[in-house]
Formats: structure tokens, C-alpha cells, sequence
């Protein structure tokens, strides 16, 4: 395809900001077994640092009108499954396409999922406090914990599903749901993993905000993708 931003190049307007496409990098030997598994989250990380830098920057821009957060995680998913699958990106071209072309649905299925794992949360404060007075409710308490814990591994595919795969959305929604209790092991250990840096993030505030600034988000979204990518894979990808 042409190269992106040819036009800008030729008035003389810089586009290094988000990656300076005329200086491709050594990329990977042709004849390189494919990674998989740690050492290929390993390995985009390394080789990806900077790009998960500017991602992440770039997706704090976009979330600033905070009605827009889920578009612009589906279009940071888009951004860090490219880079997971070794398939050459435009950081702004790429992240730009995504949030516009799958605004509406993220944004329809997104927001309500994030309202729930808000309203979850707030149930589970609530009822464990109410739990030291009353151990009836103990009750609710452990199936809002089960629903919280359903509706962060549903969280961890549907917006890869929305940047990924091209299917209808009660179809994505739908495969969502199986994908979330499928692959219940592998997205437990994500979320695992997603709280141990929420939690290292909240202890160290405030010097934790430059990580959060710099690769906080895009970290999150690579350990996300990165389990997401493998029940994507074998259960819904042909």
C-alpha cells in the first residue's frame, strides 16, 4: 500500500512524531522460527518499547473526553495485536483508523461493560463492609465477586474482538461471553498479572504517574491482547 503521510513529506512537514516512516528498522530474519508464548510477549516488548510509548501517549490524548475510552482502547488493541501477529504498523494511521471505524460499537458495548465492573466494584465495598457486621452478607458479597470477575474477562476480549475480527456485533458480543468462561485459566492469570501492576501502581503514587504517562496503558493492553490473541486464535479465527 502507499506509504502513509507522502503527501506531508512532500510540502516539507515533519512526521517523526509518531514514527518516521522513512527509516524502517532491521526488522525480523526471514528465516526466524515464529515465537510464541513468553518469549514472543517478551520479545514485542523489547522490540516494540518506544512504539508502546508513543501508543500510550497517544491513547491518553484520545481518552480525554473520557466518553471516547472505548473506542480508544479498541483502537490501542488494534495497534498492540498488529505488533503480536509481527504484521508491519502505522502507529497513527492504524490507531486512527480503528477508533473511527468502530467508534459506534465501541462505545455501545463498551461503555455499559465498564459501568458494570463500576457498579460491581462499588457493590463489593459495600457488602464486604456489610460482611464484618453480618456474615449473611457473606452472600452477595461472593456472587459479586464472581460477576466482577466475568465481567473483567469478558472486558479482556471485547475490544480486541471489536479491532480483530470482522463479525456482527451480537455475534462479538456473544463470543465474547464464551471466550470469557473457555479460556477462564488464561484470563485469571491475566487479570492476575493486570492487578499485581494496578496494585504496584497505587502503592508507589505519585512517582508511579510517569509510568503511568509513559507505558501504564499500553503495558496493560499487551498483557490483555496478549491473552486475548490466543482464544481469539483457536476458537474464533479460521
Amino acid at each position: 500500500p502507499p506509504e502513509p503521510f507522502s503527501i506531508f513529506r512532500k510540502r516539507g512537514v515533519p512526521v517523526g512524531l509518531f514514527g518516521n516512516y522513512a527509516k524502517p528498522g532491521p526488522g525480523i530474519p526471514k528465516d526466524a522460527p515464529p515465537k510464541r508464548g513468553l518469549a514472543l510477549f517478551f520479545d514485542v516488548l523489547s522490540r516494540e518499547f518506544f512504539e508502546l510509548v508513543k501508543l500510550n501517549l497517544l491513547y491518553l490524548l484520545f481518552c480525554v473526553p473520557v466518553v471516547t475510552i472505548p473506542a480508544a482502547t479498541t483502537a490501542m488493541c488494534r495497534v498492540t495485536l498488529t505488533m503480536l501477529r509481527d504484521q508491519n504498523h502505522f502507529l497513527w494511521h492504524d490507531f486512527f483508523s480503528a477508533f473511527r471505524r468502530e467508534f459506534k460499537w465501541s462505545t455501545l458495548l463498551g461503555l455499559p461493560l465498564l459501568a458494570l465492573i463500576l457498579l460491581c466494584d462499588g457493590a463489593l465495598r459495600f457488602y464486604g463492609a456489610a460482611a464484618l457486621a453480618s456474615p449473611v452478607y457473606g452472600i452477595p458479597l461472593f456472587a459479586g465477586g464472581v460477576l466482577l470477575l466475568l465481567l473483567l474477562c469478558a472486558a479482556l476480549y471485547l475490544f480486541p474482538m471489536l479491532a480483530l475480527v470482522d463479525l456482527p456485533p451480537r455475534q462479538a458480543l456473544k463470543n465474547t461471553l464464551l471466550l470469557a468462561l473457555l479460556c477462564l485459566p488464561r484470563n485469571l492469570l491475566a487479570l492476575a498479572v493486570i492487578g499485581a501492576l494496578g496494585f504496584l501502581l497505587a502503592a508507589t503514587l505519585p512517582m508511579s504517574l510517569i509510568y503511568l504517562l509513559l507505558i501504564g496503558c499500553s503495558l496493560t493492553c499487551l498483557v490483555a491482547c496478549f491473552c486475548a490473541y490466543g482464544g481469539i486464535r483457536k476458537h474464533v479465527l479460521r
